[in-house]
């Protein structure tokens, strides 16, 4: 369809109907332009503020999990791997004599200039890539923007070196180091087979921290304490078949379970590296107190 435009041009004069006919073969022209004119998309510009350091998770990348692929983003290799770590560094400064009670101070130490770290890097979103590229094999994903895992960690054991026995402290940093790491490998691998005990909590979980939490207490008491007893002075280990009603077995049961429970509880959603130590701590001791002979 063509549309035609009709000029009057009886009572112009011969200037003026130049000038329309100018006028009109412009107007012409200027619809064929329009007709070639492609539309163009607009994309709308966002501006972010230097200051802003809640970069989204996509924007801070933590190279180990890209190297590793999903096997290290699902598994958690390295942490667990320096999670276990703990446990094994703490039998051997225990053979070494080391004194229980010298830990707190460097514990408080770490944790200070982890927190003041944490405070600058979410504050300062540079410093935060570098600090994640740094040690982000160490690190889950949610932690980008949050404080570190290790920070409750660290407290947990602040609290129980602080005011329990050297083996019931032990035995706390034993079952974090262990019993928690156990849990998280076999629900991850298994949970989906067994109930659901509690938020990000299974049956195969709990079952798994139970049986490191029994095994490590039989071994300590069993073996270690007997074997290095030269290393203990006089009050520092809380229980002895010779002043307990409990035997070896029961009072492994009872690590195991305490194990598997505060491992399973989600108490006011505290993360679980501080509510291991502290739990394991009041139970054990309790225990061990009221069935003293």
């Amino acid at each position: 369809m063509v549309d035609v435009v009709m000029l009057d041009q009886t009572n112009l004069l011969p200037d003026e109907k130049l000038t329309s006919l100018k006028s009109f073969d412009n107007f012409d022209s200027s619809l064929k332009k329009r007709k070639s004119i492609k539309p163009i998309k607009v994309t709308k510009v966002t501006t972010v503020d230097d200051d802003d350091v809640h970069l989204p998770v996509t924007e801070i990348h933590l190279k180990s999990h890209e190297w590793f692929g999903d096997f290290i983003t699902k598994h958690e290799i390295p942490r667990k791997v320096f999670h276990s770590s703990i446990g094994f560094i703490t039998i051997y400064l225990y053979t070494k004599g080391i004194d229980y009670k010298k830990i707190k101070t460097p514990l408080i130490y770490a944790f200070v200039i982890i927190f003041i770290l944490d405070l600058i890097r979410l504050r300062w979103a540079y410093f935060n890539k570098l600090y994640c590229g740094t040690v982000g094999a160490l690190m889950r994903k949610k932690e980008i923007h949050t404080y570190n895992g290790v920070l409750w960690y660290i407290l947990g054991l602040i609290f129980s070196f602080s005011f329990f026995s050297k083996d019931v402290a032990l035995i706390s940093l034993f079952l974090l180091s262990w019993s928690d790491t156990a849990a998280s490998t076999f629900g991850r691998k298994y949970g989906y087979l067994t109930p659901k005990l509690a938020r990000n909590k299974s049956l195969a979980g709990s079952l798994a921290a139970f049986i490191v939490g029994f095994v490590t207490t039989l071994l300590f008491y069993g073996y270690l304490v007997p074997r290095y007893d030269y290393v203990n002075k006089l009050g520092e280990i809380q229980w002895t078949p010779q002043t307990s009603k409990l035997s070896l077995n029961t009072l492994s049961w009872l690590g195991g379970l305490v194990g598997a429970l505060s491992e399973g509880i989600d108490l006011f959603n505290w993360d679980d590296n501080f509510t291991i130590p502290v739990l394991s701590s009041i139970f054990l001791s309790t225990v061990i107190h009221v069935f003293k002979k």
